[in-house]
């Protein structure tokens, strides 16, 4: 069921973004498999998908992109929601909770003279997952490579 809801906010949304890119997105509480829809210069939204292990994540990001500041680097503000699902069959525990964070960082369009269309970002956040056997809240640091297709 969260995998339909998902991909009913994602489906509609490629259609409407200039640009869509495909990559990997580090930054507790989401890690994982990502997507980006830029809607114009300033709007973006990301579904990160992360089932890597016990702590699965399945959330989504609205960005704000400011102006670039040159050198190809843009300063943005996030702020992420999603399920965080941790599933430990050992003690036979599994349970499943809502999250949230918020941040900022910088894109990098450094590679631009090798690949084009490949960007790169660093952030600092904050995270909060409230699971009862897998509490984390905490500052965060962050990094993503998304290639536009």
């Amino acid at each position: 069921m969260k995998k339909l809801i998902i991909l009913l906010i994602i489906i509609p949304t490629l259609s409407f973004s200039q640009e869509f890119s495909v990559g990997f997105q580090s930054s507790f509480p989401s890690y994982g498999i990502s997507l980006k829809a830029d809607f114009d210069d300033k709007n973006s939204a990301q579904a990160i998908f992360g089932a890597f292990g016990t702590l699965s994540t399945y959330s989504a990001r609205y960005i704000y992109n400011f102006n670039e500041v040159g050198n190809n680097i843009t300063p943005f503000a996030y702020a992420q929601a999603g399920i965080w699902e941790y599933d430990f069959d050992a003690l036979n525990i599994k349970e499943s909770v809502f999250g949230f964070g918020f941040g900022g960082g910088l894109e990098f369009d450094i590679f631009k003279s090798v690949i084009d269309g490949l960007k790169s970002t660093v952030e600092l956040g904050y995270g909060s997952v409230n699971l009862e056997y897998y509490d984390f809240k905490a500052t965060t640091f962050g990094f993503g490579v998304h290639y536009s297709l």
